[in-house]
């Protein structure tokens, strides 16, 4: 089925529109030069004020002609520029139609099932390779493409594993942590805490860097990473060494599931 462009169509239908109108022009033009050929004629017996008369009369007609003329094509341009609005609004139903299909929707069901997926610790590739698969245009921009697949031939660690090794490790990140105060100061501490062990003593207050670890383990368990991750980023230098492949991590899960949700809200936000 051969496509007529927008440019082709305007022209075939200003062209339509104004034939009649050229014709009538014709017509009225042809019917003048009889007027004017007669009033000729005529103009050897009248006088010169009856061909005055009959000059006025042609120049009205004449005028109301070119203002005929005029409406015609100013209405000509108006009906082919709705038709190419008209047209491109065809097709960006068109467009819209095959992302609320069937495609649209075996594309929304694969990124669900990526979702679910990442959620575990095994590699997505092959969910990651369908929903690419069923994408329609423009519904997996590069950047978000480029996210998922970095990271779905190996996988990436569940928060509840993330979890699990920052309880491991805060530990080592308390024993490594700068200490406050003096030398006689920390001595001190030290010796409450070894009494404070055998139930003698209250144990001394915590510094604030052993309060920040335990605020990052506080948004681990309650399963808000990306606050655990600012806490965690947050500690002091001495511990960053440490925390270094733990926070790695825990960015890698946050920018995955990001671009998951960042997909289906795009999917769901044009089928809407």
């Amino acid at each position: 089925m051969m496509v007529t462009p927008p440019g082709d169509a305007r022209r075939s239908l200003a062209q339509r529109l104004l034939l009649p109108v050229v014709g009538f022009a014709c017509g009225l033009a042809a019917a003048g030069l009889l007027v004017i050929g007669d009033g000729g004629r005529a103009g050897k017996a009248q006088s010169p004020g009856a061909e005055d008369t009959v000059q006025e009369a042609l120049l009205a007609r004449i005028g109301l002609l070119e203002a005929r003329l005029a409406d015609v094509g100013a209405t000509a341009m108006q009906a082919a520029g709705q038709s190419a609005r008209a047209e491109a609004m065809g097709q960006r139903l068109q467009q819209d139609a095959s992302q609320r299909g069937p495609q649209g929707d075996r594309f929304v069901a694969a990124a669900l099932l990526l979702q679910a997926t990442i959620a575990t610790p095994r590699p997505w590739l092959r969910e990651y390779q369908a929903m690419a698969e069923l994408a329609p245009p423009d519904a997996l921009p590069r950047a978000l493409s480029e996210v998922l697949l970095s990271h779905a031939g190996r996988g990436l660690p569940t928060e509840a594993e993330l979890r699990e090794r920052f309880a491991a490790l805060a530990p080592q990140l308390i024993a490594r942590a700068p200490r406050q105060g003096d030398a006689l100061d920390q001595t001190l501490n030290a010796v409450r805490g070894a009494v404070a062990g055998i139930g003698l003593a209250a144990p001394p207050p915590p510094t604030d860097q052993e309060q920040a670890i335990a605020g990052v383990a506080y948004q681990l368990r309650r399963g808000n990473l990306a606050a655990a991750v600012a806490d965690g980023a947050a500690l002091d230098a001495s511990l960053q060494p440490l925390l270094g492949g733990w926070l790695a991590q825990a960015r890698a899960r946050i920018a995955v599931e990001q671009a998951v949700q960042e997909t289906l809200l795009r999917a769901l936000t044009r089928r809407s």
